[in-house]
């Protein structure tokens, strides 16, 4: 540590707690004692894909959709896709054609279990509409916590 600069404490972050709350929703431990129910929605989709944008198939967004929500076992109105193709990448080293997805959600994309049935599933539907070849497609998993998505002039942690 520098010398001249206050430590000060890292934000916690709301911590999972067991207990009775309605299904679809997640409970956390709240600073100050509180516990909260949040609804276990909003996942975020995101495809980044070297394919030009002619090779992609059009409606993907909405495919891609109806499958996360179908997978991830959410409301398909609460899903939010991105698509990006045409983009600069390389994978494993090579410019050859692939994609890269992230997806990421409160409370169902947190354990290695989920992923991996997700992974299954989101695997044999890209290489289906992608053409593309399972070791040209990598999916990266990402859990977020209430207070990490914007909504409504706040954060979830307070709606």
């Amino acid at each position: 540590m520098r010398s001249g600069f206050p430590r000060r404490p890292l934000p916690r972050s709301p911590q999972p707690c067991p207990g009775d709350h309605p299904p679809g929703f997640r409970a956390f431990f709240l600073p100050g004692g509180l516990s909260r129910a949040f609804p276990l929605e909003m996942p975020f989709v995101e495809l980044d894909t070297n394919l030009p944008a002619g090779r992609v198939p059009a409606g993907l967004e909405k495919r891609l959709c109806a499958a996360a929500a179908a997978i991830l076992g959410k409301p398909e109105d609460r899903v939010n896709v991105t698509v990006r193709p045409g983009l600069a990448m390389a994978m494993n080293g090579s410019a050859e054609p692939g994609a890269q997805l992230l997806v990421s959600s409160i409370g169902v994309v947190g354990t290695a279990e989920e992923n991996r049935g997700h992974s299954a599933r989101l695997f044999e539907f890209l290489t289906k509409e992608l053409d593309l070849a399972q070791d040209r497609i990598i999916i990266r998993f990402l859990p977020l916590e209430p207070w990490q998505i914007g909504k409504k002039g706040t954060v979830m942690t307070f709606l």
